[in-house]
């Protein structure tokens, strides 16, 4: 008997102890025969979810142009999916629907635990998720998918705005940042608030209201003034601000009541926006803080857009719990130009199209977005207040009434109207210096070169010309654009000047050049300028973190000089194997059944390097005067065997060209004032890198000290380049022995390959100093390529 009481015990005991099962997501869609739907419970391992995906999706540049490596990304994507628990049966019947919604039930944020649980599930990148399980399970076509958080709003469809408010914030250092001219003419425009492409309505254009970098006090109180039946806010969020301003939250740090505020216990910054306040210039605001600073709440807005990055998981979920009917944001980082196109395509589509509402008018922004460019990989959130699935009634105020109008009287007003009530271009003329190897790698000449029509119905006759003047030389590039019926027409990325001649190609100093742009619009000038450039030496190299992802163009296997090594190191690998057959074979070298399949590669790397040092004899110098601290002058191969001497950055690329001409994978990494070589072992491991199969436990989240303290953007749009955000991942390939790093210099000073990758490995500390890793042969599968460039060897 004691022991059956004994056994009673322990089973009432565990029952108590045993957590309990409660829904904290729902994912559900429509189908002919009914709804589909799956609840995702708290043991789901969302924390784990988030932060893995979250960082590779933040690494998409790296895997995202290509097909193979995104599928084995659909399958990890099924995995997690099933491991959260929907089936596989489940995501093959979601594969055939067009729209499904993730809920996000209510919770009781006063509790820690289920806090935790809750924000972490908020943080899923669950359209990227659902989208490459249901593409591996066969869809087809477009999928929408929306998320929800049930605020009890009114089922209504809502027409059309005619109140909207425009909110615009750079306070403080951030004044220079961004201007929001542009942007601010695209929504005017594309509700027909300017007054122009409301032109053929009989109703009055609706009003936008405009608040410039408002305090927190103004905001409030501009935003309960009236009913604005959708707003747009734009500006710096919390994250985004430690790559613009160096060392940004030092100072709050020293000012408890806003540090508490945005930080958490371990230091790390919460998602917000900056704002300003009496007596603090640039004030951080909490993503709830700031919902409700936005939220009228006695007449909540019917859409809210947020240009911010990082406001889809928390902001925008916030302003709906408030009553916003829908907000929009951005799940982590976005390119500035596609941006501003999705949110006017958004709104042109909701106030232009007969019928559109918000969630259709969305999924249109998206196809017109993503037809322009990739977005693979990049979240574009949608809150919803209610279910997309829950029957909704119009409102009884429709669309303006439109008024029907031939061409050829369109043709006649578009004449009689001013040139800039009709087409808007957008220029921006920086860098003044060319760098060479941009124009080479087909990279816009130009940040921006965009024209967007302000009036709903098309423009016709569009021509663009843009000459760079060198000399004698005009190379020159043409654009017509017959008729203009888009909202939106961004040219900077098709702007490509051709550089087939042999003196751009030959110059060795600066040249000072003239670009010429103009664009006409019907035979009448709608924009026309000449700025003054600067075309650096083919030679000369933008030694800052910015502009080096151009660096892997000085990586020349082809230069003569190449050729001439791996002769001289064939005797050495000789040698060294103990085989008067061996060759440089590359990575089919490699023995999958020895004990060390990847030695024959090392082995032929110290070959080349034994060359290099006995041979050549090569000595340490400075680089060439460059006349400006920005830039430095590189030595191709030729000029380092020629000159017997070389810089840090000259041997790495030396080394590195040596090794892609036997194809064996390069990558050449960055210290402050340091550069080094290395190389991977074998092409699965490199294939293992690039499918992101050795993601760390630990790695710097968004929002986290390391992260702030980087200084750069978390989401790098060239893939070929690992900054210091993923310094442990790299870490991790060299601790598997994945990755050898090699210190270039040593070749000067005679010492052998074995002390040369003892001291690769020790230039990895400290972590401060790391700038980034270019790997080569990612960059020359980039999309475009980036290739040697064609030096006059």
């Amino acid at each position: 008997m004691a022991v059956k009481a004994k056994k009673k015990e322990s089973k009432a005991q565990k029952s108590k102890t045993q957590k309990k099962k409660v829904a904290v997501v729902t994912v559900r869609a429509s189908q002919p025969g009914g709804m589909l739907e799956v609840d995702i419970d708290n043991e789901a391992q969302f924390g784990r979810i988030a932060h893995w995906w979250g960082y590779i999706l933040r690494s998409r540049s790296r895997w995202a142009g290509n097909q193979d490596r995104r599928q084995s990304l659909r399958e990890r994507a099924i995995e997690d999916l099933e491991r959260a628990g929907l089936t596989r049966e489940f995501i093959r019947r979601l594969s055939a629907v067009s729209h499904i919604e993730v809920e996000l039930h209510a919770w009781n944020a006063e509790d820690t635990a289920v806090d935790r649980i809750h924000e972490a599930a908020a943080e899923v990148p669950w359209e990227y998720l659902l989208s490459a399980a249901t593409r591996s399970e066969g869809r087809h076509k477009p999928l929408l998918i929306t998320r929800l958080l049930q605020n009890g709003s009114v089922a209504l469809i809502p027409p059309p705005p005619s109140k909207i408010l425009f909110v615009e914030s750079l306070p403080g250092r951030l004044e220079d940042c961004y201007e929001f001219a542009t942007e601010r003419a695209r929504i005017q425009a594309a509700v027909g608030a300017d007054g122009t492409s409301g032109g053929d309505s009989k109703s009055p254009p609706p009003v936008m209201g405009i608040q410039e970098t408002p305090s927190v006090s103004e905001l409030r109180r501009k935003v309960r003034s009236e009913h604005w039946e959708a707003m747009h806010v734009s500006g710096v969020d919390t994250h985004q601000v430690t790559s613009l301003v160096e060392d940004f939250y030092d100072e709050l740090d020293e000012k408890p009541d806003a540090w508490g505020k945005i930080a958490e216990q371990d230091g790390n910054i919460l998602d917000g926006m900056i704002l300003r306040e009496t007596g603090m210039p640039e004030l951080p605001v909490k993503y709830d803080e700031l919902a409700d600073v936005l939220i009228n709440p006695k007449q909540a807005p019917y859409v809210v857009t947020l240009n911010l990055y990082y406001s889809g998981a928390r902001i925008a979920r916030e302003l709906v719990r408030r009553g916003a009917h829908v907000a929009i944001g951005f799940l982590d980082e976005i390119d500035d130009e596609v941006a501003e196109l999705f949110f006017q395509a958004f709104y042109w589509e909701w106030c232009h199209t007969a019928n559109a509402d918000i969630i259709t008018s969305f999924l249109m922004a998206w196809q017109t977005t993503t037809a322009e460019g990739s977005l693979h990989g990049t979240s574009i959130v949608i809150w919803t207040g209610r279910s997309v699935f829950d029957k909704f009634e119009k409102s009884p105020r429709g669309k303006h009434e439109v008024v029907t109008e031939d061409r050829i009287a369109r043709l006649a007003r578009h004449s009689a109207t001013p040139i800039g009530e009709l087409l808007q271009v957008e220029f921006d003329d920086q860098p003044a210096d060319v760098n060479y190897s941009l124009l080479h790698n087909e990279r816009p000449l130009f940040s921006k070169l965009t024209l967007t029509k302000l009036v709903k119905e098309p423009v016709e006759d569009i021509s663009v010309l843009v000459e760079v003047n060198l000399g004698t030389q005009t190379y020159p590039y043409r654009y017509t654009q017959l008729v203009l019926d888009k909202p939106q027409l961004a040219l900077a990325g098709s702007v490509k000047i051709p550089l087939t001649a042999d003196l751009p190609r030959s110059l060795r100093e600066r040249v000072r050049s003239t670009v010429y742009v103009k664009v006409t619009c019907g035979q009448r000038t709608a924009f026309e300028t000449t700025k003054r450039v600067t075309l650096l030496p083919i030679d000369e190299w933008f030694d800052d973190t910015e502009n080096n992802p151009w660096l892997p163009s000085f990586v020349v296997p082809r230069d003569p000089a190449i050729l001439k090594i791996i002769n001289s190191a064939r005797r050495y690998l000789i040698g060294i194997r103990d085989d008067p057959m061996a060759g440089f074979e590359g990575y089919q070298a490699i023995d999958k059944e020895a004990f060390d399949p990847s030695l024959e590669v090392d082995r032929q790397v110290q070959a080349i390097w034994t060359a290099i040092v006995n041979d050549y004899r090569l000595q340490y110098i400075n680089p060439p005067p460059a006349y400006s601290e920005q830039t430095q002058r590189l030595r191709t191969p030729s000029d380092v065997l020629e000159s017997g001497t070389g810089t840090c950055v000259d041997l790495a690329l030396l080394l590195a060209s040596c090794l892609e001409y036997i194809d064996i994978y390069p990558v050449v990494v960055l210290l402050t004032g340091h550069a080094f070589v290395g190389y991977w072992r074998s092409e699965e491991a490199y294939d293992r890198f690039v499918e992101m199969q050795n993601v760390p436990e630990t790695v710097p989240e968004v929002g986290s000290v390391t992260a702030r303290k980087a200084g750069v953007p978390l989401v790098d749009p060239y893939g070929w380049r690992l900054t210091s955000l993923c310094y442990d991942e790299i870490v991790l390939c060299m601790e598997a022995g994945d990755l050898v790093m090699l210190e270039a210099t040593y070749l000067t000073a005679m010492k052998s390959f074995d002390e040369a990758r003892t001291e690769g490995t020790a230039d990895m500390e400290p972590r401060e100093d790391f700038d980034s890793l270019l790997d080569i042969r990612l960059a020359r599968t980039a999309s475009p390529p980036v290739t040697p460039i064609p030096i006059l060897f």
